[in-house]
């Protein structure tokens, strides 16, 4: 590690709170190596010396944010690191830095958290936001391998994403048994907007709570929507028609 690294962390480890805020305020200027020692201060004993970590590892990702490449795939690179192990919360921070400078490189990553109980919905949020195809793919082959009770934040993910290759799987969800997923594939489906090729059966209304029979209506006018949007008004007249038809 280089003499202004080093000087950098001893900085950040001092027991003066204005020594700390003056290299945390500085950090967009240190180098990336630092990120590993920063991930470890983050679990520090100390309270003022985990917040200088984090402000500085929050100075550094900003600092990037605008960078195609350069010191911004070594930030990068540096935080799939300290995502790959270690204390859960320290992971935690790098999957939230990831999700605003990450790329396709930090997909596997992320993907494979998905099945980590302890992980998965900041490995998501990451991959939620995170542009490209490679996220899509990455989301839509996890669907059917995790657990049911996190299968609807997954379809959340690819109907914000309006993935139009989830139009399917989404379709198969709406007829699963379980309403929980069901709903998460009719509101995923109503985002993306696309017809699937397979007949969903949706849930029964009169089965859903007041919370979801909202949600139901929602998701099939947002769907008529994006049909007159695409040209298949025929579809939309349909929907619309039959919610003029009842009584509420």
């Amino acid at each position: 590690m280089s003499p202004a690294s080093e000087k950098f962390l001893s900085a950040i480890r001092d027991n003066d709170a204005d020594v700390r805020y003056a290299a945390w305020s500085h950090a967009g200027e240190a180098d990336p190596e630092v990120i590993a020692e920063l991930g470890k201060l983050l679990d520090a004993s100390q309270p003022g010396v985990r917040k200088a970590a984090d402000e500085a590892l929050k100075g550094m990702v900003h600092s990037v944010g605008k960078e195609p490449g350069g010191r911004r795939a070594a930030v990068v690179r540096q935080l799939i690191a300290l995502a790959s192990g270690g204390p859960v919360w320290v992971r935690t921070v790098a999957l939230r830095h990831l999700s605003l400078v990450g790329g396709d490189g930090t997909v596997p990553l992320a993907a494979k958290l998905l099945r980590d109980p302890q992980l998965q919905e900041e490995a998501v949020f990451c991959l939620e936001r995170i542009p490209g195809r490679a996220p899509d793919a990455a989301l839509l082959a996890a669907l059917p391998q995790v657990t049911d009770a996190f299968k609807p934040r997954i379809l959340a993910a690819l109907g914000h994403r309006r993935v139009e290759e989830a139009t399917e799987a989404c379709a198969m969800a709406i007829s699963s048994k379980n309403p929980d997923i069901a709903m998460a594939g009719l509101k995923a489906l109503a985002r993306i907007g696309k017809k699937p090729k397979i007949e969903a059966k949706a849930p029964d209304v009169n089965s859903l709570s007041p919370w979801q029979k909202t949600e139901y209506a929602d998701s099939y006018l947002r769907f008529a929507d994006d049909q007159v949007r695409r040209g298949n008004k025929e579809e939309a007249i349909r929907i619309y028609r039959d919610f003029l038809n009842r009584p509420e």
